[in-house]
């Protein structure tokens, strides 16, 4: 009887001593292991991404763009992935029309010096300067707003809008009238700029990259068309999205 109760005892120490042993072990090698991570995580590359589509909070409110004079929230980031290329090109027709304005502002100008050409024709190039590309950033917006926002009033705007402005594309580009160089001012007899030779060479130049432009304009705005028609949208439920449109 005594044998078997030492036999015990001596079996309980043991397991204790086991016990204790393991235990301070995996405390040691916590630290350790810690440490190790640490150091791997130091020579990892960063893999986190930002968030993007409808769980994220858009903040209308929050103007940025353009740049030079904010007045609407625009961050392609915060779209879904499926709806930035459609944006990017959208975004792309503002630029444009505002680059073609402001090329023509700048031939009239020189024509103008060169030629002698009515001081109207700047006037009315400074005022297609200011109304054009705002009438192109409002139907920008209109689809931007509608797609980030599942609204289908504003996409259907859109594209009423995007049509009238791709018809005065092609408008733009074909007909020539005062400051507008429509391609067909080549076909005329007449020459607008007189009879001087640099003026003429200038002219022609300016008609020829203004038009097609214009046309390259148009057809952009009819990519974007298709492209928004494409796009499936449906009514959002989500607080983020179905906040009331900033007017412009």
């Amino acid at each position: 009887m005594a044998d078997i109760i030492k036999s015990d005892a001596a079996a309980a120490m043991a397991h204790k001593a086991s016990t204790d042993m393991a235990h301070q072990a995996s405390s040691l090698g916590q630290p350790r292991a810690a440490a190790g991570l640490q150091g791997m995580g130091g020579t990892l590359p960063s893999l986190s991404v930002r968030a993007a589509g409808p769980g994220m909070d858009i903040k209308w409110e929050e103007f940025n763009y353009p740049a030079c004079f904010p007045l609407i929230h625009f961050d392609i980031a915060e779209l879904p992935f499926r709806l930035r290329k459609t944006v990017r090109l959208l975004n792309l027709s503002f630029l444009l029309v505002a680059f073609i304005c402001a090329l023509n502002l700048v031939d009239t100008v020189v024509l103008t010096g060169m030629a002698g050409l009515p001081a109207m024709w700047v006037v009315q190039s400074l005022l297609n300067l200011v109304l054009l590309p705002t009438a192109q950033f409002g139907s920008f917006y209109m689809a931007y707003r509608g797609l980030a926002a599942s609204d289908l009033l504003l996409v259907h705007r859109f594209q009423f809008a995007q049509l009238a402005l791709c018809v005065l594309g092609v408008v733009c580009a074909t007909v020539p009238y005062q400051c507008i160089n429509g391609h067909l001012r080549l076909a005329s007899t007449e020459s607008a700029w007189g009879e001087v030779p640099s003026a003429e060479a200038f002219g022609a130049v300016a008609v020829i990259v203004e038009s097609m432009l214009w046309m390259f304009s148009a057809c952009l705005g009819v990519l974007n068309l298709a492209q928004v028609r494409r796009v499936r949208v449906l009514p959002s439920t989500s607080c983020a999205y179905n906040s009331q449109p900033a007017m412009l």
